[in-house]
């Protein structure tokens, strides 16, 4: 008996699938790392802007339902353009009370529905239009990659020798340093491949490698770290088996390069500058490169280190607590990693425990330089 082929039968019903793929995972990954949608915590809650400190705590929480509730009935109903906008402006205004809330896959997710509203009467635009983000997304992860960090502290460190057990001794002596660098050309390589080339079905399968790669790391089996970033992978595994089922034509590329000139810009420009520290690095897309600066907060010892902050290390006869450990420890997230957002969460701990008491320093693994906030 003959099986018939899994099949998408119209553009419709694929951009469907691609809306309800991303409010699920959108849902799961909220839920997962929901501490960082509400201001009862002890991690610092740093507003984009000032005028936005006082905002009470109910505010985050009703604004963390709704989204939740919104994102429920995007999945479950059928997803009007309206509800869709109204998740976006609940959502927004959620991200604009906390900056920690500026991750990478929350950026994809408000970008992906951002273009489905506006082209909800042409999916075929909104596959496009979401390709060249794919494409921007995977070509600047890899450049961001190449650079020695990226290869002493992620290669060696944590994959050769946390994940694989292979010794320092064992990477001189095989020459096992530079492979690593096979990690961002293999990313900016099927960027390319993505971009130029018309079997675009067979280069997403080389992604979806990626992530499977990607999960099998950092999942349970592996390092069991970053938990919330699983479903990331998973729901970008699930949207390149949706968005290059079909072949994708795009017939009048002048013309889309035109009318969403703006994306192109947001994806493909300005992340350009983040290599200068003109630009977010989360919004560049700068995942796992080893780059960024770390914060260590020096507490007392009358402060009880609570299990909320992670680990702690000495250094100059004080116990530190890292940032990035506290946020992933209490809000299964990591800290934006940009020097403005630092300063603004060293001003908030100094104010909790009193200036004279904290001492937090800003330590660069690039060049092992260190600095008082």
């Amino acid at each position: 008996m003959k099986q018939n082929k899994w099949e998408i039968k119209s553009e419709v019903i694929q951009l469907s699938l691609l809306i309800k793929i991303v409010a699920f995972f959108w849902f799961i990954m909220k839920v997962w790392s929901y501490k960082k949608w509400i201001a009862d915590r002890l991690y610092p809650v740093v507003p984009s802007f000032d005028f936005l400190k006082n905002v009470p705590n109910f505010v985050h929480f009703t604004l963390f339902c709704t989204s939740l509730i919104f994102l429920l009935f995007i999945f479950f109903k059928k997803e009007k353009r309206f509800i869709i906008l109204l998740f976006l402006i609940s959502e927004i205004l959620s991200c604009l009370l906390d900056v920690i809330r500026w991750q990478p896959w929350e950026y994809m997710y408000l970008c992906f529905f951002v273009i489905v509203i506006i082209n909800y009467q042409k999916p075929r635009n909104a596959f496009a239009i979401f390709h060249l983000f794919l494409v921007g997304m995977y070509l600047f992860s890899g450049l961001h990659k190449l650079n020695r960090t990226f290869l002493n502290d992620v290669w060696v460190n944590t994959i050769l020798d946390k994940l694989a057990g292979i010794s320092l001794d064992t990477v001189v002596k095989y020459k096992l340093f530079f492979m690593g660098l096979i990690i961002p050309f293999s990313e900016i390589l099927f960027a390319g491949l993505l971009l130029f080339s018309k079997n675009k079905r067979m280069i997403s399968y080389c992604l979806i490698g990626i992530h499977i790669t990607v999960l099998i790391i950092l999942g349970p089996f592996g390092l069991n770290y970053n938990s919330v970033i699983w479903f990331w992978n998973l729901a970008l595994i699930f949207i390149l088996v949706v968005l290059y089922h079909k072949p994708m034509e795009i017939t009048d590329i002048r013309t889309l390069v035109i009318n969403n000139f703006y994306w192109l810009i947001l994806w493909f420009v300005m992340p350009v500058f983040s290599f200068f520290g003109r630009w977010y690095q989360y919004l560049s897309f700068n995942l796992y490169s080893g780059k960024g600066e770390q914060v260590y907060i020096g507490l007392p010892p009358e402060i009880q280190v609570k299990r909320e902050f992670g680990s702690t290390i000495v250094y100059d006869h004080r116990s530190y607590i890292n940032l990035h450990n506290w946020a992933m420890e209490e809000l299964n997230s990591a800290p934006i990693p940009e020097k403005n957002v630092y300063l603004k969460i060293s001003h908030e701990i100094k104010k909790r425990y009193g200036k004279d008491h904290v001492k937090i320093i800003l330590y660069n693994p690039a060049n092992k330089s260190i600095i008082e906030l």
